[in-house]
């Protein structure tokens, strides 16, 4: 009796350990970012070592946390990674949550109770920044000048912003690869190049680019200085490559009068053939 009970304790002790499941470690990355005048937002990117290398880490659930004090979380929301491995969370709607004195915020992104990965969490610590950015006319030579401050309106110097102008397939630098802000937290760049736009709009950005300090922070301005594009395009004509409610009319008549050519005779003639063999069986 003694020798049954020693082993029902000794297999309740080992149970737990017979239970758990191998869990795979996931590479976690957290980056913040904010564009000016329209959103705020949080990436985060999940990869893991698979059996075809470094593999997106899909569908993982992620708890999103503002750190209040040294021992106080506020819960702000869950987010699920998309098939790239990467789940965005928008401060928009918790903008009144997030809000601190001092401009300075520490979100906490955590990895729980995954069942294919393991516990994990990812810190991050930015302060709150601004870029305002215009476009001025100098000497008949049109500059973007930019400003960086910090929440307390203070300028922020030595920080390097990149000038770019959008593009269909990636964004083209300007002038130099970026300009360090003075003591103002001032930059100046002139656009003396001439650029084609569509109606004569140029759209540029202004970039603080992953900042340690301050994350991603974004200022975009339209600017009316382009050279005019004209629109050759062909896509609301009648054309072979045109869309199939654009198909020119003669590709729609001749092939329908060549069917109705073939197909009338031989209804035609299936008609006169049932005629005939009414006739027979009349007769």
């Amino acid at each position: 009796m003694k020798l049954i009970l020693r082993i029902s304790a000794l297999m309740l002790l080992l149970a737990p350990a017979f239970g758990q499941v191998n869990k795979i470690k996931a590479r976690v990355s957290v980056q913040y970012s904010k564009i000016m005048n329209q959103e705020s937002f949080i990436s985060i990117e999940a990869k893991y070592k698979g059996e075809n290398g470094i593999e997106p880490a899909t569908q993982m659930e992620f708890r999103v946390y503002q750190r209040i004090a040294e021992d106080s979380l506020l819960h702000l929301a869950t987010v699920t990674t998309n098939r790239n491995g990467i789940a965005k969370f928008s401060l928009g709607n918790h903008q009144d949550s997030i809000t601190s004195t001092n401009g300075g915020f520490t979100f906490l992104v955590k990895i729980e109770n995954d069942s294919k990965f393991s516990d994990a969490e990812t810190e991050l610590t930015i302060s709150d920044a601004n870029l305002v950015a215009v476009l001025e006319t100098v000497d008949s030579v049109n500059q973007i000048t930019a400003t960086l401050i910090d929440a307390t309106g203070q300028p922020v110097a030595g920080q390097p912003l990149r000038v770019q102008l959008q593009r269909m397939f990636g964004p083209l630098s300007i002038g130099e690869e970026s300009y360090e802000t003075d003591e103002n937290g001032t930059i100046t760049v002139p656009l003396e190049e001439p650029m084609p736009g569509i109606n004569g709009v140029l759209t540029f950005e202004v970039v603080l680019n992953e900042s340690d300090e301050y994350g991603t922070v974004k200022a975009i301005i339209d600017a009316p200085i382009g050279i005019p594009i004209t629109d050759h395009s062909t896509f609301d004509k009648r054309t072979m490559w045109s869309p199939p409610s654009k198909t020119p009319y003669y590709l729609l008549i001749f092939p329908n009068l060549i069917i109705l050519g073939v197909w009338v005779p031989i209804l035609m003639l299936i008609i006169n053939l049932f005629r005939i063999s009414r006739a027979k069986v009349d007769s």
